[in-house]
């Protein structure tokens, strides 16, 4: 009896200690709901979790590269989804070699897109960069989706 009641103290302390974190939201729901925005015609692929602090002043903002292997002849789609939990906002860049390819966001407009469909017209590997606007905070998830074979 004396164990259970050690153990229910325990359990106690650990609920109260971390209730903190019970409403943030999670890179897997994050992974979800971009799953649902980028629509039930597409086939998921693979996903991307960045976490970023904000940039320090006088510093270029953080940035999270990743490379991946994309077919000729094939349309795919980036989904991105921000968490509501920080103020940043997360842009998408592909780049073939030093080209850019597409972005989600429009410097001269400032339009800021949730999907971008590319379609790969060279079998290769791409980079994929993605920053916070403005250097600020953020979580967010990139979610690459297969479209159609062109």
């Amino acid at each position: 009896m004396r164990k259970l009641s050690i153990l229910f103290v325990l359990f106690a302390i650990f609920l109260v200690g971390n209730n903190n974190d019970i409403f943030a939201q999670s890179g897997q729901e994050l992974v979800d709901i971009c799953n649902m925005v980028a629509g039930e015609d597409v086939t998921y692929l693979k996903d991307f979790q960045i976490k970023l602090d904000a940039a320090k002043p006088g510093e270029e903002p953080p940035m999270s590269r990743h490379s991946i292997l994309l077919s000729k002849n094939t349309e795919y789609l980036f989904t991105i989804c921000n968490s509501k939990d920080f103020q940043g906002e997360a842009i998408f860049k592909l780049y073939d070699n030093n080209r850019l390819v597409t972005t989600n966001y429009i410097i001269a407009t400032g339009k800021y897109y949730p999907k971008v469909s590319f379609k790969c017209s060279t079998t290769g590997v791409y980079h994929m960069f993605v920053e916070f606007r403005e250097g600020k905070q953020g979580l967010a998830v990139a979610l690459l989706s297969f479209v159609r074979k062109l």
